[in-house]
């Protein structure tokens, strides 16, 4: 009787969620040829394709969502029997470094979750700019790191998704005249990618600006910019809603995406990391932005 890797099974769901083998690759820290080899490996052993040639896309076949089906049952058992093992060890530590937006933004959750869980695991939490979690993973100072980069992944990524970033001000539009003089910018110490982001645009186009705020904490950062002291640049899914869009209306520079990447020390042979990464990993669950 022929077995199917969960990887591939892995891999095939991540598609459907996604809606494309590209985002699956960046989700998955891989490549899109790499993950198309999956999908061809995954239809061989089966037998039969999985998905309309016809469509150009990632739509199923009649056998894709009977397999669909399937495999998301499959990984669900497989992931409960990973996480009921990893309870029955003596407990740990785990050093768990990320950006302070995204924790304010996420923990709360993955935290509630353990505590009714009742994990026998404790955690040492870092946050800081995401340069500087990448060195300190490198130095062996963390075993799970959560950072953004510029151009594509670091090296060792455990799993990566790209996040759309966005000017923004205060909603009630006491930002306008900013905009419209000499633009005030709120922002983060140096070393974060959204300040370097928005001084690279502003400094192409020959923009003057000034910061005027700087704070290392999203609370700080959001209470400056809903006050109308100035503007700033967030992940879309992490602006409040005391902060509104800004963008082509206001004429501001165009943003480049950053890469969104989970990381684990490569020197921990650990299934407990891996599992509490993936389940980070759900917490960023991304919805597509665009279809095929």
């Amino acid at each position: 009787m022929r077995n199917i890797p969960t990887d591939l099974l892995r891999a095939f769901i991540t598609i459907i969620d996604l809606r494309g083998f590209t985002r699956a690759g960046e989700r998955l820290g891989r490549t899109q040829p790499a993950i198309s080899l999956q999908m061809k490996r995954l239809q061989d052993l089966l037998g039969m394709a999985l998905f309309d040639k016809d469509s150009g896309g990632a739509r199923l076949t009649e056998a894709g969502e009977l397999v669909a089906n399937y495999a998301r049952r499959i990984l669900a058992l497989n992931d409960e029997m990973m996480l009921r093992l990893s309870r029955r060890g003596t407990g740990g530590k785990l050093r768990l470094g990320i950006p302070n937006d995204y924790a304010d933004h996420f923990l709360p959750k993955l935290i509630g979750n353990l505590q009714i869980e009742n994990t026998p695991y404790t955690f040492d939490v870092v946050c800081d700019v995401s340069h500087e979690l990448l060195n300190g993973l490198r130095a062996g100072a963390f075993d799970i790191v959560v950072a953004m980069t510029p151009d594509g992944p670091a090296e060792g990524a455990f799993m990566t998704w790209r996040e759309p970033i966005s000017w923004v001000g205060s909603s009630d539009g006491q930002c306008d005249t900013i905009i419209e003089n000499q633009l005030r910018l709120v922002c983060y110490p140096e070393g974060c990618l959204y300040r370097r982001n928005m001084l690279t645009a502003l400094q192409r186009e020959g923009r003057d600006f000034e910061i005027v705020y700087s704070s290392p904490s999203i609370s700080g950062i959001e209470a400056a910019v809903s006050t109308g002291f100035g503007i700033t640049v967030l992940a879309d899914r992490l602006a409040s809603g005391k902060l509104r869009k800004l963008g082509v209306e206001q004429e501001l520079p165009q943003l480049a995406d950053v890469v969104v990447g989970i990381y684990l020390n490569e020197k921990l042979n650990s299934s407990v990391a891996q599992g509490f990464a993936a389940r980070i990993a759900d917490l960023f669950e991304i919805q597509p932005q665009e279809s095929f």
